[in-house]
């Protein structure tokens, strides 16, 4: 553990660079509120192992006391990311956003070689963390309710916002929940601003979580919004099986896939979570519905997130989320063989 986290095994803290504690003439100063190195660290005792509460993608999230209230602290480990701009650009996607299901960016701090943000703490943590780290069972309400608010969360950054974003790395630890388990987006280290009638971007490599990324444009280097419906279409399925990402050896979808189409028939034996006591049947139909559309129709024909939103809340039919112009050719051809079943 010690050795993964990139601690050192007498003192249990996270080793950093140019930890001039006093923070001052080093420190660059962007957007919201800017804290001094030396504060986090004695906000932190100094990133002890026993203040970690959490490691993405990007680096290690702390808990810790500042301002007279309880804060998370995420420090950038530059080992993991594509350049040591990515703190810089998080810091001003998250400060400009204004959702409720989106995370608040309370400060940040730039010193040296260390980049660091300071952000709500979330007593429930992760959804990751509710469903494969807790003995606490949610239940189909919360589960409804946290599909829901992180649907709308994207719709936000997709549809609602001055230009569209894509996040670029969807998964459960990337959805924090409140007290009441209102879903809040979080990690928009990988994200990607569009400029007004831009279809896609191209990269060559994006840094997101394989199970979740969307196996078509990944090969094409072509990411878009549709790649975000993919991630999500993963994280419903998460929700309603509560199976690993990866568990011996096959990955999530590749298990589902044939059984989805019992799914929607109402034949949900070694499919939905088997911890859950009750549900509503109609909402599962439209949740695995949801699924069914993200995964298993090509990116261009993937429904929007406001489309998947309105079935979710019961307001559009499951049908509305399918391209139907399509149909019978990829049904001919023997392509995406579980797209058409509602």
């Amino acid at each position: 553990m010690a050795n993964r986290l990139g601690m050192n095994g007498a003192d249990h803290r996270i080793e950093t660079r140019d930890q001039n504690e006093s923070g001052s003439s080093s420190e660059k100063t962007i957007g919201p509120k800017s804290y001094s190195y030396g504060e986090l660290a004695k906000a932190t005792d100094h990133f002890s192992h026993n203040n970690l509460i959490g490691k993405g993608g990007f680096g290690h999230v702390f808990k810790a006391s500042l301002d007279g209230e309880i804060r998370a602290i995420k420090k950038l480990d530059f080992s993991d990311v594509q350049s040591e701009g990515g703190l810089e650009k998080e810091i001003m996607i998250v400060q400009s956003l204004s959702h409720k299901n989106l995370v608040e960016l309370v400060g940040y701090c730039i010193y040296g070689a260390n980049r660091l943000l300071i952000l709500k703490y979330f007593p429930n943590g992760s959804l990751r963390s509710k469903l494969h780290g807790s003995d606490n069972v949610l239940d189909w309400e919360i589960r409804m309710k946290i599909a829901i608010g992180s649907a709308r969360g994207l719709e936000y950054l997709h549809e609602n916002y001055k230009s569209k974003i894509v996040h670029l790395d969807i998964k459960p630890d990337n959805i924090l929940l409140e007290e009441d388990f209102e879903p809040k987006i979080t990690d928009f280290g990988l994200a990607q601003f569009f400029t007004d009638g831009a279809t896609h971007i191209s990269k060559s490599s994006v840094m997101g979580t394989h199970v979740y990324e969307d196996p078509l444009t990944t090969k094409l280097g072509k990411y878009s919004d549709k790649s975000d419906i993919y991630s999500f279409g993963v994280t419903l399925l998460e929700l309603i099986t509560v199976r690993m990402p990866i568990d011996n050896g096959i990955d999530i979808v590749t298990w589902a896939n044939p059984l989805i189409k019992k799914a929607l028939d109402g034949r949900y034996t070694n499919f939905i979570d088997s911890n859950l006591q009750s549900f509503h049947h109609e909402q599962m139909y439209r949740m695995v519905s949801c699924v069914n559309s993200c995964l298993n129709q090509p990116p261009s024909s993937r429904p929007t997130m406001k489309k998947i939103r309105l079935v979710l809340e019961g307001i559009s039919l499951p049908e509305e989320l399918y391209d139907h112009k399509l149909r019978k050719s990829i049904i001919h051809k023997g392509l995406y063989p579980f797209m058409l079943i509602y």
